[in-house]
């Protein structure tokens, strides 16, 4: 029989199973909602009948429900500290609208944050006045102060005197409100959520802003702010601006200065966590605090207070963003642990910070960061840990008295583990001491050609490479719907950017520490931090050119997500198979951690792997009619269209609109931001399931169109791509090109005539006429117009016509005549004259337009006429996206504001 010491049980880990009962009750009460007062009663009862039944079983069923009654009020709690003075819940409610004029007064809860093309200020907000009212609010609001074209701040002398814990009074338009209302993006207002944020703003005028006063602040952090803020002007000043925005992003957690190339490599690659300042950080810095003085002091107490203060005020310094305060608890009690000679088990310690952070903020249940995080630590601790482990043990292995035999473990896995562990001088040295002798036969595999050093290196190559691939695999769910991203490569480029990141942080710092003495002296640490910021990113440069490094995915949705649970079940039995695994047990049935049932549910992670990867459900099925779905992608265009046989096309994709001239004058440095294509079309293609666009369409050249197309073709696999004229000089349609040549995605000229077919449906190039000129002009009045008919209705789609365009489409004789129009350049007065509006005789007209135009789209004039002439006007702006179906006869519209 298995001895009690042995056998799991609900004692053995029981931080943890408290964690999970508690995060349980969070989920209910965020499904279903409960009643505080009957949570309060449930959980004194839960209990009270624990205590009565102490010494029985039962007791543990009784504590599990206490803890789950416990996170549902704790959740409840949170929920109500959303009082009615905060200032996020004046936007929700009504109270003010988003984007009027108020006047804010606050405190500044760091120093001013630069950036490449400005700074921003945090305000802890007191006092809000709205049409002539003062009111006693509470949030925080930040702001961002643009420079100048010349690159001059703005607002230099009125931030010059600001720092930590000064008092400021801003007059501005705060916003709160979600852009680009479609299915799958994310919410604005809950990414401000996560950050902390109840609105935001941006000051275009230093007379806007007044420094009122300083408050009393802890002087200790103040120099810690001051202290980061020379650190950044020193690596900005001491090394390129791809060098130093890798530097401040990795180690001081401002992401400001990481140019849009740098990132997308680290993305790419599936690195980009080691920018972002979390747990990798922490135990880095923790790690090398405590080996230094180790070589001081023995005093453990002393070793866990200087270490976890200088940590905290770290923590402090890059922000105290929740991941990063995250961290910090763990390593923290973790820290706590060895001081107090008591290590536990890494899974308690574990569910004991859960129990920290979830009571602290249980929404964090939700947040994508908590839970990569959780994950990604358990992966560790749970499977990755105890198989290493086991494997030194096997590698290693020589009599003792715990383990007397050889493992009985198949010939080829012992031969692995001694090749990579067993070190035979050791073995000569141990064997000395004993009063007995004995011969020990070993075969690891390349013997004689591998010397010690090169078997460390190699040890420390396999267990990183072990871990970052079970880290990977069980991040793959989280990966794909978070991120939609599959990172083939990150299993190798974690550890080879890992160790060159680590050179260069360590030459950056030292460089702008002595910098301060003599920058000759300097020179040579900021040319090691360049060296070396090269080298990291020269292998993910090669694998994304060579479309290696990931590839991205859909995510199911709704009932789907079910396979995103069922996926974790084998990769917790494989966790539990590991930790019961004995190899060295003579009994055959434990010989390789069950092989009657490792060899099935390995076979169901496979499965379910395949299940995830290639997403054979995330698409509905062909429903036999024609949609179109008007994406709000802002100020520019994007239509899905998919056809009754389930085929494809995308018209246009989106993008910033560029309001730069496209030349040499425009900043060689893009900072990173996720444009439209990207965080707008991407996603909601990603929600639809797709992962592939039968064909996309350009109806010409300009940013708020063409852009996306780009994030498109790199994120989906293309049929085909449909251009009216491809003209050389023009930047963002070369970006296109580029794309879609490297990924060999055939290209096709159409031009007024032309037909494409789809099943039943037609679609019909109405303009513009075709030109000899390769490099022919690809503006507004050369948009491609499409006519779409599915039996007995028609729809127009017209990209950024104008007036001449409308007028030759006129006296070409064809039939205009539509059931729904997109209206021509996002409702301007340029365009839709009377004529044309006239002969399209639309039931419908769809325009294209942000809610708040920097063009003043759409042109109330234009409103009014396409409604004079019996149209019900709509905008995405104000619908969100706009979905038209038909199935040759009815015609269905849906909005998803309803």
């Amino acid at each position: 029989m298995e001895s009690d010491a042995t056998r799991p049980s609900f004692n053995r880990h029981p931080m943890l199973w408290l964690a999970v009962c508690l995060a349980v009750g969070i989920l209910i009460a965020k499904l279903v909602g409960v009643n505080f007062v009957a949570v309060l009663t449930a959980t004194i009862a839960f209990l009270i009948l624990a205590l009565i039944f102490r010494t029985k079983p039962i007791a543990t069923i009784f504590i599990s429900l206490a803890f789950a009654s416990v996170g549902a009020g704790l959740f409840q709690c949170e929920v109500k500290q959303n009082t009615a003075s905060r200032v996020k819940t004046l936007y929700d409610n009504g109270t003010i609208r988003s984007g009027s004029s108020v006047e804010i007064d606050g405190v500044l809860l760091s120093r001013t944050e630069p950036s490449a093309d400005g700074s921003f200020l945090t305000l802890k907000t007191n006092v809000l006045r709205y049409r002539g009212g003062d009111r006693i609010v509470s949030g925080n609001v930040r702001i961002f102060m643009p420079q100048s074209e010349s690159g001059i701040s703005n607002f230099k002398s009125e931030i010059a005197n600001v720092r930590y814990g000064s008092r400021i009074r801003a007059a501005c338009n705060l916003e709160h409100e979600d852009e680009y209302l479609n299915p799958g993006v994310l919410p604005k207002r809950e990414m401000l959520d996560r950050l902390g944020i109840d609105a935001t703003c941006s000051l275009k005028s230093s007379l806007l802003v007044e420094h009122i006063a300083d408050e009393s602040v802890f002087l200790p952090l103040a120099w810690v702010y001051d202290q980061r803020a020379a650190l950044i002007d020193d690596l900005r000043n001491g090394l390129s601006k791809p060098a130093a925005g890798v530097m401040i992003a990795s180690l001081l957690g401002d992401k400001y200065f990481l140019d849009k190339d740098t990132a997308d490599l680290f993305r790419d690659g599936g690195t980009f966590h080691i920018l972002v300042i979390s747990g990798l950080h922490i135990t880095f810095i923790g790690g090398l605090l405590l080996v230094f003085l180790r070589w001081f002091t023995r005093n453990r107490w002393l070793q866990f207070g200087v270490t976890t203060t200088i940590l905290w005020g770290y923590t402090l310094a890059v922000g105290a963003d929740v991941p990063v305060v995250r961290a910090a608890i763990m390593f923290t009690v973790l820290l706590f642990g060895y001081a107090i000679y008591r290590r536990g088990t890494l899974l308690n310690s574990l569910g004991f910070c859960g129990l920290i952070l979830l009571a602290w903020r249980p929404s964090e249940l939700f947040d994508p960061s908590f839970q990569l995080t959780f994950v990604s630590v358990a992966a560790i601790v749970a499977i990755a840990y105890p198989l290493i482990e086991h494997l030194r043990a096997i590698g290693s292995w020589s009599p003792s008295a715990a383990t007397p035999f050889p493992p009985n473990i198949p010939n080829w896995l012992r031969r692995v583990c001694e090749t990579i562990y067993w070190n035979n001088a050791r073995w000569n040295i141990e064997s000395k001491r004993q009063i007995w002798s004995a011969n020990i036969f070993k075969s690891p595999f390349f013997a004689r050609s591998i010397g010690d050093t090169i078997q460390k290196v190699g040890r420390y190559i396999f267990e990183g490479l072990m871990i970052s691939l079970i880290v990977q695999i069980c991040m793959l769910p989280l990966s794909v719907i978070y991120f939609h991203r599959v990172s083939v490569a990150s299993v190798l480029l974690n550890l080879w950017v890992s160790v060159f990141i680590a050179v260069e942080s360590f030459a950056a710092v030292i460089g702008a520490l002595i910098g301060h003495v003599s920058t000759l002296l300097a020179a040579p640490f900021f040319a090691v931090a360049e060296v070396m910021n090269w080298l990291m990113l020269s292998v993910p440069r090669l694998f994304a050119m060579m479309d290696w490094a990931s590839f991205r995915l859909p995510a199911y949705v709704g009932t789907g997500r079910i396979w995103y649970g069922i996926y974790f079940v084998p990769l917790l039995l494989i966790a539990i198979m590991i930790v019961r695994w004995k190899p060295f047990d003579l009994k055959t049935n434990s010989s390789i951690i069950g092989r009657r049932f490792l060899y099935p549910v390995a076979g169901t992670v496979v499965v379910m792997t395949a299940m995830i990867v290639f997403h054979p459900f995330s698409v509905a099925r062909p429903d036999g009619r024609l949609h179109i779905d008007f994406l709000d992608v802002g100020q520019g265009d994007a239509a899905l269209i998919t056809f009754p046989d389930g085929k494809t096309m995308l018209v246009d994709g989106g993008g910033r609109f560029d309001y730069r001239k496209k030349d040499d004058e425009a900043d060689p440095f893009e900072p990173d931001t996720r444009g439209i294509g990207e965080s707008v079309v991407s996603e909601v293609l990603w929600a639809k399931g797709y992962s592939r666009i039968d064909a996309i369409l350009a109806t010409h050249a300009d940013a708020d169109h063409i852009q996306g197309l780009t994030d498109v073709a790199k994120n989906f696999s293309i049929g085909n791509a449909i251009f009216a004229r491809t003209p050389t000089d023009d930047p963002d349609l070369i970006a296109l090109a580029d794309i879609l040549k490297r990924r060999r995605v055939p290209v096709e000229i159409v031009a007024r005539g032309d037909r494409l077919n789809f099943g039943e449906v037609t679609v019909e190039v109405i303009y513009p006429s075709a030109s000899d000129d390769p490099n022919a002009v690809s503006d507004n009045d050369h948009s491609i117009v499409l006519g779409i008919t599915c039996g007995s209705r028609t729809f127009l789609l017209t990209g950024d016509i104008e007036r001449q365009a409308e007028t030759e489409i006129l006296y070409s004789n064809v039939m205009l005549n539509a059931d729904l129009i997109k209206v021509p350049h996002h409702g301007s007065r340029t365009s839709s004259t009377s004529p044309f509006v006239d002969g399209v005789k639309a039931q419908y007209a769809i325009i294209s337009v942000g809610r708040n135009s920097p063009f003043g789209h759409p042109h109330p004039e234009i409103v009014e006429r396409w409604k004079a002439a019996g149209a019900t006007v709509m905008t995405t702006g104000e619908k969100g996206m706009i979905s038209v179906s038909t199935d040759g006869n009815d015609l269905q519209i849906l909005t998803f504001i309803p």
